[in-house]
């Protein structure tokens, strides 16, 4: 065993982010070599949420349709303990099913005319709720009982965006309460309410940050992180109301959501991500970034594998910029099984070079 926490030590990260479907099918044999042949260090495996992929005793937290009566998280988190992995619980937790809505409809954003926002059937739960003060820390508490993982991400844990306003009473009561005025009335930034409207949803997305990390600390011990999980582009982190420099300054680790490139950024999009996140996190910090091996944003998405040397060259970008890499599936089984193929001598070169990409850390603190 070592002294040195996870946060420090876990270089290469993998997460096969399990679908519904996939307590049927999981073949626990194929991903455990699969984690062998890559090299990694640190798993990132679904546990609740959107979608429960244990058996919960929480009625309103829906279980994924093909769980049955099986704990797949449970059954995931014993391999990776076999194979001496670091733990990740990853959390995707701001919508919820039309029972939950109907049992907590309080819970729920709405728009100026009281209609509940959605995404696709789920309902979008509002940050300034008790789902985000009560219901999740319960979740992470359960979790963290059943399996104790060394820490948490959450892919959704920042809510509504910044093009949309929330009208329900809990930010319309929080608002007054707050600045002693009614919230804005549409999306302008000439308007000084709305201005003041996106400083206060920045401020009360840091005090999330800052809730979940004191839950997951008290339940978990003072190692086991809250992480969430932040865009790359500053673009994103600003739509998302993420003040960087806030989360940052109070985080050991921070995960990093930056599968691809896009068209318009092109490769140097992730060395300049790295660099700038590194500018606020500091440069002795890990910053492990969510890589697609799947085809992402074109085409196919998610159905066929990412070309090799797309996901290589947009991963020497991010090692240029400081980012250590963490190879992205999304469901378990793929009929194009090339994907499968593409982590492997990107990890084995990362596991051989990893002392010169980690430089960076060891000149900032020598003399």
């Amino acid at each position: 065993m070592t002294n040195v926490p996870w946060f420090e030590r876990t270089h290469r990260w993998g997460q096969t982010n399990l679908t519904e479907i996939d307590p049927s099918r999981y073949d626990s044999r194929f991903w455990r070599e699969q984690w062998r042949r890559t090299e990694i260090q640190g798993v990132i495996i679904n546990a609740g949420g959107i979608v429960a992929f244990y058996p919960s005793e929480n009625p309103l937290h829906y279980r994924a349709s093909h769980l049955g009566g099986r704990d797949l998280y449970g059954d995931i988190v014993r391999d990776a303990r076999e194979e001496g992995l670091t733990v990740i619980a990853r959390m995707d937790s701001n919508r919820a099913t039309a029972d939950f809505y109907r049992e907590h409809p309080d819970w729920f954003t709405r728009d100026r005319n009281g209609r509940p926002y959605m995404a696709a059937d789920r309902y979008i739960a509002c940050v300034n709720s008790e789902y985000y003060d009560e219901y999740l820390p319960s979740i992470i508490r359960e979790v963290i009982a059943r399996s104790h993982p060394d820490g948490f991400a959450d892919n959704s844990w920042a809510g509504l965006d910044a093009r949309r306003i929330c009208f329900c009473r809990n930010c319309t009561v929080r608002f007054r309460d707050a600045y002693g005025g009614d919230l804005p009335e549409r999306v302008d930034f000439d308007d000084p309410t709305f201005r003041v409207w996106l400083r206060w949803n920045e401020s009360r997305r840091t005090d999330v940050w800052r809730q979940n990390s004191r839950v997951t600390a008290k339940a978990g011990g003072p190692d086991c992180l809250w992480v969430g999980m932040i865009h790359g582009p500053q673009a994103a982190l600003t739509n998302r109301f993420v003040n960087v420099r806030d989360v940052a300054h109070q985080s050991k680790i921070l995960f990093v959501d930056n599968q691809r490139r896009s068209a318009p950024d092109g490769f140097l999009l992730n060395a300049e991500v790295g660099s700038r996140l590194h500018g606020v996190l500091g440069w002795d910090r890990l910053l492990p970034e969510s890589m697609a091996m799947y085809s992402a944003g074109h085409g196919f998405f998610r159905a066929t594998s990412m070309p090799g040397a797309e996901v290589w060259t947009w991963a020497a970008s991010g090692f240029a910029g400081g980012i250590q890499p963490w190879w992205h599936h999304i469901s378990a089984v793929h009929e194009d099984h090339r994907q499968y193929a593409t982590a492997q001598p990107l990890f084995q070169w990362h596991r051989v070079n990893e002392n010169l990409l980690l430089v960076s850390a060891v000149s900032e603190k020598s003399p």
